[in-house]
């Protein structure tokens, strides 16, 4: 009988802890959209998670960043076949250009070569989806890392093609995080 109450006591005692909010812990995702603007062939934006609504309501409890994947559409206006990589780096916003971004000492590559087939005609249009993109990602542990921190740059380079007629329409990082408040 002492046994069956000292039980019934521990697992009263654990569902009023979780019911009271004092463990509680989850996963939930974060999704940035966002657009570049074509600069023959080079693509730069600054990207703050600190202004996301979802972000915003978990960044103090946030463990750690489980996957980070992205959405891309790409067109290419041009005949010829061009590739696509992508690097992250400390967040900036006066590295505006492809001279600043080849220069950083501290960017690294997230996004490998992605092969985009030329117009015949009309324009080609690429989407990499969140499933695909992972075919794609390098240097994941760093890409945890710095998304953590909330901020980073994203450069773009096209190789190949005339650089001016190719676009990156949009793109979306899609970021899974871990989330406690204990």
């Amino acid at each position: 009988m002492k046994i069956k109450n000292k039980l019934i006591f521990g697992l009263l005692c654990c569902a009023a802890l979780v019911i009271g909010g004092c463990i509680v812990s989850g996963t939930f995702v974060v999704v940035e959209s966002f657009s570049f603007t074509p600069n023959n062939g080079f693509y730069v934006d600054w990207i703050d998670l600190t202004d996301n609504e979802d972000w915003e309501d978990h960044r103090e409890n946030i463990d750690d960043i489980e996957l980070v994947g992205f959405e891309l559409w790409v067109t290419n206006n041009d005949p010829v076949d061009w590739s696509f990589y992508a690097f992250m780096d400390e967040y900036d916003t006066t590295c505006v250009d492809r001279t600043c971004a080849e220069g950083s000492t501290t960017k690294f590559l997230v996004f490998d070569t992605l092969n985009v087939p030329g117009s015949t005609g009309s324009q080609s249009v690429k989407l990499v989806s969140y499933a695909e993109s992972f075919n794609h990602i390098a240097n994941l542990t760093q890409i945890q890392q710095m998304v953590l921190d909330g901020t980073f740059n994203f450069y773009g380079f096209v190789d190949g093609g005339s650089g001016s007629i190719n676009v990156i329409d949009s793109i979306k990082v899609i970021i899974t995080v871990n989330a406690s408040d204990t």
